[in-house]
């Protein structure tokens, strides 16, 4: 598949929601997804999963699945520590790959919810306005609209920042004084 790139629409990233998951090569027709809460622009999210992959699943594309579809996610955040915390029962950070989300109903919390599993073509119905697909065979995202429709691809390891060490300063600017160049 080619990857196509794209200058997606950004909206307020606070307020955006979406899902991210998987399609199973036994039933391509369904999808299996986590919800995410906060963060859902293609911005943060794909650099934030590529992070995840590369630190967390150390580029192990199943172990990053496994990861996301573990629980419904309050944000994504791959510094996240043992000891970031919450004032929300049963809502835990998990090192390297974000905050879990509690499902509170008239003060009481929750159990935990099951992977969300809908028909990619009836993606209209969720409250989401992206969707994010990891094609485990290929370590790509897929990233689709609200309504299902794939509007980009892109490789995990496209979406990681470069080495520290490839980094250079903007044309013009000078070095410090006994920075390497």
């Amino acid at each position: 598949m080619t990857t196509i790139r794209l200058s997606l629409k950004e909206s307020s990233p606070v307020s955006t929601h979406c899902y991210i998951g998987v399609i199973t090569p036994d039933n391509p027709r369904l999808v299996h997804a986590r919800f995410v809460l906060f963060d859902c622009q293609p911005s943060v999210v794909l650099p934030t999963l590529a992070a995840i992959w590369a630190g967390h699943a150390r580029y192990d594309t199943p172990a990053l699945i496994t990861a996301i579809l573990a629980g419904d996610w309050e944000y994504l955040d791959p510094d996240i520590t043992a000891t970031t915390g919450s004032g929300i029962a049963r809502q835990h950070p998990v090192p390297g790959v974000g905050m879990t989300l509690a499902c509170i109903n008239d003060g009481t919390v929750d159990g935990e919810e099951p992977v969300t599993v809908f028909p990619l073509c009836h993606a209209a119905h969720l409250d989401a306005e992206w969707i994010y697909l990891v094609e485990a065979g290929t370590a790509t995202i897929g990233v689709h609209t609200g309504d299902g429709s794939r509007v980009a691809s892109y490789q995990l390891s496209d979406c990681l920042p470069p080495p520290i060490e490839n980094r250079r300063p903007p044309t013009g600017s000078r070095p410090t004084v006994g920075a390497p160049r």
